[in-house]
């Protein structure tokens, strides 16, 4: 909604006024006016009402035309070409460093395979698979590098169940809001319920390194110490189901709890909870505070933290008895 020079002025509790710099002189010419642009606040407290919703609906069409139109017309996303070859510079050297290479090396030395990679305009990730993962459970690590060109590295280790790692991730696209679902239909298999930040239990500097602050033949065994000491040391005998529940369910270092809940891990600990005969009152008891609120967008339909466990319990049952869960 606008307003012409001559209305009177809406009230500061419905409007705001902005004035444009340029209009200044020509208003003082007599040339132009000062231009008024009323905005309508839509309260934040409590639901919104249909009638607040179709008028703000109405006001963006008369503003934009139709929204759904509009999404349609934007064009496609373009995949991201994944460069066979990332160059890195060290402090010392006179040429840069492939880093996918360098990687694959360090990591090949310490038992771990590459598992894939997802690349973005600056910045990409390597998934590596243990070699002595078991059948029930799979160790990765993921490193990121990002900056152009790319200069900082930070690492990830996460352990999964595939069953109850599908699990949780269908039990997210269930619950979660649109917006999320395109995240948990494409995880890539390091991205899991279970995972912590490396570079906060090697101590490095902020919990990344940096190739511009380190040379060459200090990365590799800094890496291969990090993995050795923080991941293979402590983990490698994590190889079966109850020793991941262990881990899942429990808030200890370098697996704490969010403090600000998380669902996925929730339901990945329900399922090898009620995988391993646990007590679904006892499952409850222990994580019904650790489910996280659905946030952003909104989704006033979400369940309770009670609801979400008890829902969760009844599918991870369904599932593992082979019933499909109706979406």
């Amino acid at each position: 909604m606008t307003g012409s020079a001559h209305d009177d002025p809406p009230s500061n509790s419905q409007t705001r006024e902005t004035k444009s710099p340029s209009d200044a002189p020509n208003a003082a010419r007599g040339k132009g006016a000062w231009r008024h642009h009323a905005v309508r606040f839509i309260p934040f407290g409590g639901r919104v009402s249909e009638a607040q919703r179709a008028e703000a609906k109405a006001i963006l069409e008369r503003e934009f035309g139709d929204f759904e139109r509009f999404r349609q017309s934007l064009p496609k996303e373009q995949p991201v070409k994944i460069r066979e070859t990332i160059p890195m510079w060290f402090a010392g050297e006179t040429k840069p460093v492939d880093f996918v290479a360098l990687l694959n090396e360090a990591l090949q030395r310490v038992g771990y395979a590459p598992a894939g990679r997802e690349a973005a305009e600056d910045l990409n990730v390597y998934g590596f698979r243990a070699d002595w993962s078991s059948s029930e459970v799979e160790h990765f690590l993921a490193f990121r590098s990002q900056g152009r060109p790319a200069q900082f590295i930070d690492a990830a280790v996460s352990l999964r169940h595939s069953p109850a790692e599908t699990f949780a991730n269908q039990t997210m696209l269930r619950y979660l809001p649109d917006g999320y679902r395109d995240i948990y239909a494409r995880q890539p298999a390091w991205e899991c319920a279970l995972h912590s930040d490396l570079g906060t239990a090697a101590g490095w500097p902020r919990s990344r390194l940096s190739s511009a602050a380190m040379t060459l033949s200090d990365f590799t065994p800094a890496v291969d110490a990090a993995v050795r000491n923080c991941v293979v040391a402590k983990f490698q005998g994590v190889r079966d189901c109850a020793a991941l529940f262990e881990l899942a369910i429990g808030d200890k270092a370098p697996f704490p709890w969010f403090s600000w809940g998380d669902c996925g891990r929730v339901a990945m600990a329900i399922y090898l909870g009620r995988k391993l005969g646990q007590d679904p009152a006892s499952l409850k008891s222990a994580l019904v505070s650790h489910v996280g609120k659905f946030k952003s967008p909104p989704n006033t339909s979400a369940p309770s933290a009670e609801e979400f466990v008890d829902r969760t319990l009844a599918e991870a049952d369904a599932a593992l008895s082979g019933v499909e869960v109706a979406e």
